[in-house]
């Protein structure tokens, strides 16, 4: 079984019993559902930052979410939009953004951790947050199965 210290930014976590790697979205949705069927615990995971694991491990899937691409939007009207997915590396996205022009996220450069994890901590330095240009957010909602 693989250590699940080896995907966290502490260095900390026991083994998993089972860990899988979604490349994509539909990845992502078929082991949630294959997990889900098979009534197991599900671990979505991202860059692991902020995330202390036990050393006894995790007894259910470990799923980690390394989707990576992005698509820039922009016109001289109305500004641009970067659609990013949720493995891409965070401080990478930011660098990006910087690249191209865009202006309120240096502030949040140097932050550990993935664009899926951004949302979620709304992770912010400086008096600024993530959330104050995010302006929307795809989730994937899972429901049991019956």
């Amino acid at each position: 079984m693989e250590q699940l210290s080896n995907f966290t930014t502490l260095k900390v976590g026991g083994p998993a019993r089972k860990i899988v790697h979604a490349h994509t979205e539909d990845e992502l949705i078929e082991f949630v559902k294959a997990a889900d069927k098979a009534g197991e615990q599900v671990l979505i995971l991202g860059a692991g930052s902020n995330l202390l694991i036990s050393d006894a491990g995790f007894a259910g899937t470990v799923i980690r979410v390394e989707s990576k691409g992005s698509a820039l939007d922009y016109d001289a009207c109305s500004g641009g939009m970067i659609e990013v997915s949720a493995g891409e590396d965070w401080d990478k996205f930011v660098a990006l953004t910087i690249e191209k022009g865009f202006a309120d996220l240096e502030s949040l450069s140097g932050i550990p951790g993935t664009i899926g994890g951004a949302p979620i901590q709304n992770i912010g330095a400086y008096g600024h947050e993530v959330s104050e240009t995010i302006a929307r957010v795809k989730a994937l909602i899972v429901k049991k199965a019956k």
